[in-house]
């Protein structure tokens, strides 16, 4: 498979245990920056954006036509349909049909090609933290890039909904090409985008005819075993050109790679079952008025994590193998998403009008086992604190249900010969209700003794009204500015009990802020196939609440506050994106700088963990990508140079002045190279693609609750090759990490988990997937 850009451009129960800072195991103490987009299986169109297909036969001189073209791809980063060559900040895009060729599952295989963008694990699939240009404090209080399904926003804002935890892994279930938007998104998506966004773009019904596709996949994981997966799609006119539906399935089994060893031995711990269907209703009773409702529903259930036990001092594994880890409980996981959309459009000739409105329920349910170290420490300090049993294992069970609902409307002008613009109205509501217990079983057993309790319910709502205008100066000119304004108000009420509970009993919270988002834009396009932007952007993360602190043992930290405040950043780019050689070469670049300030940090005291805003932070950046078509070869290349690091020490986190971020990489690249060519008469290619890394850091050298453990740099190579016949069918083999290169990759950002290791204990961390080879079959039917 080839790859180049679309555009030329704990775990649950841990990381909230920590927020609120009184839990009794706190007692002691991982651009225009150009990942390729997957080469699109259709020719592209020339640089204007007109469409060319030209037969199979052609010379080399037609051949040449089918290069990539900065007007190839139409995003609505926007909030708006238009070549991403015309969007004046990095996008790329990435097509979903290519990625089902490579075998591509879960989100950390999406993000792994695009160089400055990176998955911080926390478990597996749907657990871990997304990363872009460096914008990360590792331990992350909540999201600093944003994932939304089509013009709808999935999971949670806030601490209290685990959000920075639990992302929205959406299985490839008939979506279109997914979207990646770099830097801040604040004036057009809100909070929460601060680093970037992440778009699921789904295929719409088709009212003009009968269409439908099946699939499946099989591959074989060194170490692991087999996984294979099954897709299928319908859809069906209603009614000609007026009304149709589509209704896609999706059913996929991941062996299992990691080894539990002790009281709980398993092989294949980690093996995961993602299961889904979407059903959407496409109505047009006049070609200015248009209906889209949408209903789906998507499971991931996993039997552990994808984690194993390594020394913080040594980076060596300590459990009998690099894939091993060692057990007393059992730690399932489920993450279950309903989504229901309805969105209307119509078209006033003058402007376009979009109301969208959503629900959606997102639950993730996890049990965690927790070290010999705790656990021993209990059995010793149990009876002063009421725990007369011992026990053998202890282990966390937690529950986020997340409840939220959205409405948007949105006006958007026509382009016009001067002005363009943007109005909307935003509201957002979520309720997050979380049920949590800190258990352990008896010695001898049967029996659980209950060592803490607790019930959670945190609300978040925030209404917005944002805007933006383009003043066309001149043909070649754009001066384009932006601005949000928003306010949110939070509620927090908690009960607990328990022998171990730091704050009996129950409480209630409330808070309203408000924040203000910008954008600032120029733009000089001499031609069709040249274009430069220089532009200014602002996002924020809300602020929030916390308990109160208190704790039996050592009383309430004197510099914790009941909330803490947003955390912002302004971004400048520079950016230049150009086609050459009658469109054979295609050059994007940009260079941008970050300023990032008060950093909601957690804070680790003996006794209890909170949240505070702590100092600054600097990120700059380079990112290059080429592409270059000579006859059938395709050749990319992309880089990104990424330096993010804090401005001030921080002597009670033990964080130093000028230390690196957490999971940016100083340099990153995917270098590809494909060729294409007639077998029997069917199209064909072979391709192949490199992946580079240097080393990143998961913590900070002299934090206790989010140690550095030092990940290395890496090279991860790959092969694939396929086939399209006549009949529209395709075969695709794939070959993933072919000199079967393992190492680590991320850790699991727990504060508790983290502390121990930092004195002792394992540091759990997730490794390279070994090598990996597959077959994709998908045959299409009118």
């Amino acid at each position: 498979m080839q790859f180049h850009s679309g555009s030329v451009s704990g775990r649950a129960g841990g990381r909230l245990h920590a927020a609120r800072s009184h839990r009794w195991y706190h007692l002691i103490g991982a651009s225009l920056c150009c990942i390729p987009a997957l080469a699109a299986a259709q020719p592209p169109p020339d640089p204007a954006g007109a469409s060319s297909t030209p037969p199979p036969a052609e010379s080399r001189a037609a051949n040449a036509k089918q290069a990539t073209t900065l007007g190839e791809i139409i995003v609505t980063a926007n909030r708006r349909r238009e070549p991403s060559r015309e969007v004046p900040m990095h996008v790329d895009t990435v097509q979903a049909a290519d990625l089902q060729k490579i075998g591509a599952r879960t989100l950390s295989d999406y993000v792994s090609y695009q160089p400055g963008v990176f998955f911080a694990s926390s478990g597996g699939a749907g657990e871990g933290e997304l990363v872009m240009r460096g914008v990360s404090t590792g331990n992350q209080t909540s999201p600093t890039v944003s994932v939304y399904i089509d013009d709808v926003p999935v999971g949670g804002s806030t601490v209290y909904a685990s959000a920075a935890t639990f992302v929205f892994d959406a299985a490839l279930m008939d979506l279109d090409h997914i979207e990646f938007l770099y830097g801040p998104q604040g004036t057009l998506y809100g909070a929460g985008s601060m680093g970037g966004l992440v778009k699921y773009v789904t295929n719409k019904p088709d009212t003009s005819g009968f269409s439908g596709s099946t699939g499946f996949d099989v591959s074989h994981t060194q170490q692991a075993g087999m996984n294979y997966t099954e897709r299928a799609t319908l859809n069906i006119p209603l009614v000609q050109d007026k009304a149709a539906v589509r209704v896609s399935v999706f059913d996929q089994h991941t062996a299992g790679l990691y080894r539990a060893v002790g009281e709980t031995p398993s092989n294949g711990d980690d093996r995961t079952h993602t299961k889904g269907a979407r059903v959407q209703l496409e109505v047009d009773p006049t070609d200015r008025l248009s209906f889209n409702v949408t209903a789906m529903a998507q499971q991931i259930a996993a039997d552990g994590l994808s984690m194993a036990d390594y020394s913080l001092a040594t980076g060596q594994p300590i459990s009998g193998g690099p894939y091993n880890r060692q057990l007393n409980h059992r730690e399932p996981f489920t993450q279950t998403l309903q989504l229901y959309a309805f969105h209307a459009g119509y078209d006033f000739g003058w402007a376009n009008l979009d109301w969208i409105s959503s629900y959606q329920d997102f639950v993730n349910h996890s049990v965690q086992d927790y070290p010999d170290k705790f656990l021993d420490l209990l059995n010793v300090v149990g009876p002063a604190l009421g725990v007369d049993n011992q026990l053998g294992s202890l282990y966390v069970d937690s529950a986020y249900d997340v409840h939220k609902t959205s409405q948007e409307i949105r006006l958007t002008s026509r382009k016009g010969e001067h002005f363009d613009w943007l109005a909307g109205m935003w509201f957002n509501r979520e309720n997050v209700w979380e049920q949590y217990a800190l258990e352990g079983a008896n010695l001898p057993p049967p029996g659980i003794t209950s060592l803490l309790g607790q019930r959670v319910n945190a609300g978040f709502r925030e209404y917005a009204g944002y805007g933006d205008i383009t003043w066309h100066i001149s043909s070649k000119w754009d001066l384009a500015a932006g601005v949000r304004a928003s306010g949110n108000s939070q509620h927090l009420s908690n009960f607990e009990d328990g022998p171990v509970a730091g704050s009996p009993g129950g409480f209630s919270e409330h808070m309203i802020s408000d924040d203000i988002t910008k954008m600032l834009t120029a733009s000089y396009r001499p031609d069709k196939t040249h274009s430069y932007y220089l532009r200014a952007s602002t996002g924020y993360r809300p602020g929030g609440l916390q308990a109160p602190l208190e704790s039996t043992i050592f009383g309430a930290n004197p510099n914790a506050k009941d909330t803490f405040g947003s955390d912002a950043l302004t971004s400048y780019e520079l950016g230049y994106k150009g086609s050459h050689l009658d469109g054979q070469l295609n050059i994007g670049i940009d260079a941008y700088d970050i300023e990032w300030h008060n950093l909601q940090l957690y804070t680790y005291t003996l006794g209890n963990t909170i949240i505070q805003n702590a100092g600054d932070a600097r990120i700059d950046g380079l990112e290059l990508q080429s592409s270059y078509t000579p006859g059938n070869w395709l050749f990319t290349a992309a880089a990104a140079y990424t330096d993010a690091r804090t401005l001030q020490s921080n002597p009670q986190l033990g964080i130093a002045g000028g230390a690196q971020l957490p999971y940016s990489a100083k340099g990153t690249a995917t270098l590809a190279a494909k060729y294409n060519f007639r077998l029997a008469g069917n199209a064909a290619y072979v391709g192949a693609n490199l992946r580079l890394s240097t080393k990143r850091n998961a913590g900070f050298d002299n934090d206790s609750s989010d140690p550095n453990f030092k990940l290395p740099g890496f090279g991860l190579l790959d092969f694939d090759t396929g086939m399209t016949f006549g009949s529209g069918t395709s075969v695709d083999i794939y070959l993933r990490n072919a000199l079967d290169r393992r190492f680590p990759i991320g850790t699991l950002n727990d504060e508790a988990i983290n502390f121990l290791a930092s004195v002792g204990g394992p540091m759990l961390v997730q490794m390279s997937t070994p090598r990996t080879i597959g077959v994709s079959f998908n045959v299409p039917f009118k």
